[in-house]
């Protein structure tokens, strides 16, 4: 396998998400490969760190603000603040 073959099968390779002998071939290949390897074992870092909440800490007051006013803009339902017309319940508009 070269290392061209092995790049499309780093990311499902860490997802372990590859067929057993796709899988035992790509591990063959990063025990001889140290590119390879520290693609992979970065990719699995990165996507650890992630889906541990590490990645909220990390995004600036700035992108916070910025995701949080394009999130309420897009979805009017979501906002936490009373509406205007609170005595009227909310409906969802014409073609939804």
């Amino acid at each position: 396998m070269t290392c061209s073959e092995n790049a499309d099968r780093i990311g499902p390779y860490v997802d372990d998400d590859l067929p057993e002998e796709t899988r035992q071939r790509t591990e063959r290949h990063l025990l001889t490969c140290p590119h390879c390897a520290f693609e992979a074992e970065t990719l699995r870092i990165t996507r650890d760190r992630l889906r541990a909440g590490i990645g909220e800490e990390m995004a600036s007051d700035a992108l916070r603000s910025r995701l949080l006013t394009r999130l309420r803009a897009d979805n009017p339902h979501l906002n936490t603040a009373e509406p205007e017309n609170a005595s009227q319940p909310y409906q969802l508009p014409i073609g939804f």
